[in-house]
């Protein structure tokens, strides 16, 4: 049977396994050792934590920075996942599935998403907003909620199709 990627990552990491064994030492909940793993994830690989940490500078000549980057923070990636997931997914998971697709260059797949709120009737032009702040990241659908997504108190927006 072929090993979990994660689960490989896992054990061949002792940065990430130390991590890991520290943050299950602690008398915490597992929500709030999720929360402490996203945290921790985000300095110990550099990931970006939020959208707004995102290095503009990863382009050579600033003046072509249109301020669109196929790049994700770990908020977005996490919230998109947790999205995804099933009620009782575990969500130390999640928060180690989020930093795995982020060093891996994998990406949730905003047209999932979508799926997942509206079926086969994805709207056109349809937007995908993440708001919050770090773990608590909270996917949400302007269009659905009538409001943009500025007043939603969204941190980023995504428009697909």
């Amino acid at each position: 049977m072929e090993q979990n990627p994660v689960e490989n990552w896992i054990n061949t990491d002792k940065k990430l396994n130390d991590l890991i064994i520290e943050i299950e030492s602690t008398n915490k909940t597992l929500t709030e050792k999720a929360e402490i793993a996203f945290e921790r994830l985000s300095e110990l690989y550099e990931i970006p934590r939020m959208p707004s940490d995102i290095v503009e500078n990863e382009f050579d000549d600033e003046e072509d920075f249109d301020g669109v980057t196929d790049q994700r923070s770990l908020f977005e990636e996490h919230a998109l996942l947790k999205y995804l997931a099933d009620e009782n997914e575990d969500p130390r998971g999640t928060a180690l599935s989020a930093a795995f697709h982020l060093l891996n260059d994998y990406r949730v797949d905003l047209f999932q998403v979508a799926e997942k709120e509206f079926g086969k009737n994805i709207p056109e032009n349809c937007k995908i907003g993440i708001k919050g702040e770090g773990y608590n990241g909270e996917v949400v659908f302007p269009q659905k909620e009538s409001i943009s997504w500025f007043d939603l108190g969204c941190k980023i927006m995504k428009q697909i199709n």
